[in-house]
């Protein structure tokens, strides 16, 4: 069976299964997002071990147990309270096992490295649990799910604009097919398709917010999540991986997917969160 064929069976059969999981209510939402960051906690964790390979397959699990440990405060008002003594033991139990386990050669940019991933994907990327509202529902998951699909369109945009146009590569030394054009066809996409879902838009009021400020939102999410997209794409070339991981056949890790999301969904969070309040 070819690469594509794989895509396409893939796609078809987890679709649904995603759609319904965040359909079906907080439980399930709460689960979904849970599993994506320790599956990519992982697959961070398997990248830097590869090329500093102490303990690998222990600082693996170690990382998706931190990176679960540090998403769990964003469910529900415990954040305040929880975070602290959680990142406090998180950084402490990554000092000691550097300590006890890397080659004093290999110590700081490991320990950097690795605490990290748990960092970016749970304390940070774990922030997007806050687009969802409480209860089953479209509605409920719908700033998610716009989020997503603007991340999505972006990455495609930018793919067929700079496929058709792009002559001035945006950053050869680590993505060589990116291209300015590409970028900035992405960008266009995604101020319109996030200008669709506001209340100045096609009359799905999603977001209750002005045109500029739909604007400049969809401005910044899009320019993050190509930058989230390159940040990942770094780690991969310089850990010498071309794929993040193999759960997903035919599209590899949820790295590989969801690079973008990563760092623009919380961003996102931020300024919705202060636009609408």
């Amino acid at each position: 069976m070819n690469n594509l064929a794989k895509r396409c069976i893939f796609a078809f059969t987890a679709m649904p299964i995603a759609v319904a999981l965040l359909w079906f209510g907080d439980y399930t939402r709460w689960a979904f997002i849970l599993f994506l960051n320790a599956v990519a906690a992982y697959e961070w964790a398997r990248m830097v071990s590869a090329v500093y390979p102490e303990k690998a397959r222990a600082i693996s699990v170690f990382s998706i147990i931190c990176a679960i440990a540090l998403t769990i405060p964003w469910i529900g008002n415990c954040y305040s309270a929880c975070i602290s003594p959680i990142l406090t033991a998180v950084i402490l139990l990554y000092i000691i096992a550097a300590f006890a386990y890397v080659d004093v050669k290999h110590l700081f940019p490991w320990l950097v490295l690795q605490i990290a991933g748990p960092l970016y994907i749970g304390l940070w990327g774990g922030m997007s649990l806050k687009l969802f509202d409480p209860g089953q529902g479209w509605w409920e998951c719908s700033k998610f799910l716009v989020v997503m699909t603007t991340l999505w369109g972006c990455d495609s945009a930018a793919y067929f604009a700079g496929r058709f146009l792009g002559k001035r590569k945006f950053s050869p030394q680590i993505s060589p097919k990116k291209t300015w054009e590409g970028a900035i066809g992405g960008t266009l996409f995604s101020i319109f398709w996030f200008w669709i879902w506001t209340r100045t838009g096609f009359g799905i009021t999603v977001f209750d917010i002005p045109l500029w400020v739909a604007v400049v939102l969809a401005f910044v999410i899009a320019v993050a999540g190509q930058l989230g997209d390159l940040l990942i794409s770094a780690l991969k070339r310089w850990s010498g991986i071309k794929d993040s991981g193999e759960i997903f056949p035919g599209h590899g890790g949820v790295l590989d997917r969801a690079d973008s999301f990563y760092l623009a969904a919380p961003i996102a969070t931020i300024l919705l969160s202060y636009f609408q309040h």
